[in-house]
């Protein structure tokens, strides 16, 4: 098991004095089990695992009345004891049992002193319309595939991490070609934690193809565990269609050339942001807070995993050729963005002018307190950003202008109809702290 960056969430987690019940939520084989498991190794005396998908489990808690019932069945049955500040209780897909899931509420009140985990990829999705969420007496975490820097970690190149991590503005950066061709080498290989992990140990890249087909196809096989049949078809084609338009935007109607009706596939699309297969990017015309996306407009879609984005859609060998390196950095950096945020889901914008004002359009946009912070992704040397220069002059002194590409961190000077502006240049491998640079 390697090392995530949600440990350190972990860790305050479990010293707040104002602790609840966590629950974990990721998409399946993001590592929440793994993380869990290692966080309770080596902070906790023991950690208790239920497991709801293992029928023996499901025929111990079946029918469990209280947190005191619960107790005495898991202390009997799986033969540990729950010790208050000494033992990490970890209930894993938790959404199948109502009964545990109404049960957490009453955890805080009765036993505030043990330590609670849930997790459940498919929770959302399953329990739409059973289960309302205890208000005050849960909080969340949301765990994702491996950002840059974690990565780096895992495939030996701590040096690497720790050397980008205290790069500073005005710095000048040394190793930028083989840094480059590690950011490279990630979004080949992606972020999901089986194919990292084979990765480092095989270093062969058919081996992880294998890994990234046989995940794409336990995603669909997973339809059938929450969707009525009549949902199956639209969910199938969703998943089947949403990495090959990732990064780029798409509508609802005839989604995937399907011939399929808006509806449908609007309600399939936010059945997978539930479990969090996808992302959809909704736009927003203003940056009057708070931001107001405009629902009616084409969505930019960005799903789990870079990794799987390339391997579905043929591209290793012309990863950064063409039309498709465009949308794929546009995909990779949507990825780190949501990504970065572990306590809370981040909200993710692009801005567009109303079409009876002319084109222009940002990649993406998102709050950092009351600031807006508008990223344009651009390739090569190009600094044509007539869409970026349009955005400011709406929104003045609240937009904090940012481009993303492969040119080194610095802040750059631009003069667009006599006007002076001052942008970030925040190269792709140092996206992971965009939060402390920008700020």
């Amino acid at each position: 098991m390697f090392e995530r960056d949600i440990e350190v969430e972990l860790k305050k987690w479990q010293d707040s004095p104002i602790r609840k019940v966590l629950v974990l939520r990721g998409a399946r084989q993001v590592g929440k089990t793994s993380v869990v498991r290692k966080f309770g190794g080596d902070n906790f005396r023991q950690v208790v695992e239920v497991n709801l998908e293992n029928k023996e489990h499901q025929q111990i808690f079946a029918g469990v009345l209280s947190v005191a019932d619960f107790v005495q069945r898991a202390e009997v049955q799986l033969g540990k004891e729950l010790v208050d500040g000494e033992s990490l209780l970890f209930v894993d897909e938790i959404q199948e049992s109502q009964e545990m899931l109404e049960l957490l509420r009453f955890f805080v009140e009765e036993r505030p002193k043990l330590h609670v985990v849930v997790a459940g990829s498919l929770l959302e999705a399953k329990m739409a319309g059973k289960w309302s969420v205890p208000v005050g007496r849960v909080e969340y975490m949301y765990l994702y595939p491996l950002t840059f820097f974690e990565y780096l970690r895992v495939v030996g190149q701590e040096k690497w991490r720790e050397y980008l991590s205290k790069l500073q503005l005005g710095q000048k950066m040394t190793g930028e070609v083989a840094i480059q061709r590690l950011f490279r080498d990630y979004m080949l290989v992606g972020g999901m934690p089986e194919v990292v992990e084979s990765y480092v140990k095989n270093k062969n890249m058919l081996l992880v193809q294998e890994i990234q087909s046989r995940l794409q196809t336990s995603y669909i096989d997973d339809i059938a565990k929450y969707a009525s049949s009549a949902e199956r078809k639209y969910l199938e084609l969703v998943i089947v269609t949403a990495p090959k338009l990732a990064g780029e935007l798409f509508k609802y109607e005839n989604m995937g050339e399907s011939g399929y009706r808006g509806r449908e596939m609007r309600e399939a699309v936010e059945i997978l942001e539930k479990i969090m297969l996808l992302r959809q990017v909704k736009s927003v015309n203003s940056v009057e807070l708070p931001l107001l996306p405009k629902e009616k407009r084409a969505k930019k879609m960005i799903y789990l995993d870079t990794g799987m984005v390339n391997y579905i859609n043929k591209v290793q060998s012309e990863l950064m050729g063409g039309k498709y390196r465009g949308k794929v950095m546009e995909q990779v950096v949507g990825q780190i963005l949501i990504a970065s945020s572990l306590r809370e889901k981040r909200e993710l914008y692009y801005w567009a002018r109303d079409r009876d004002q002319g084109s222009a359009e940002v990649d993406f946009v998102l709050l950092q307190g009351e600031k807006v912070v508008a990223m344009e992704v651009k390739l090569g040397e190009t600094r044509v950003m007539k869409s970026m220069f349009s955005m400011l002059e709406s929104g003045g002194n609240k937009i904090v202008p940012v481009r993303v590409g492969w040119d080194a961190l610095k802040m750059e000077k631009y003069k667009y109809r006599k006007q002076e502006y001052e942008i970030l240049s925040l190269p792709f491998y140092l996206l992971d702290r965009w939060e402390e640079l920008v700020g």
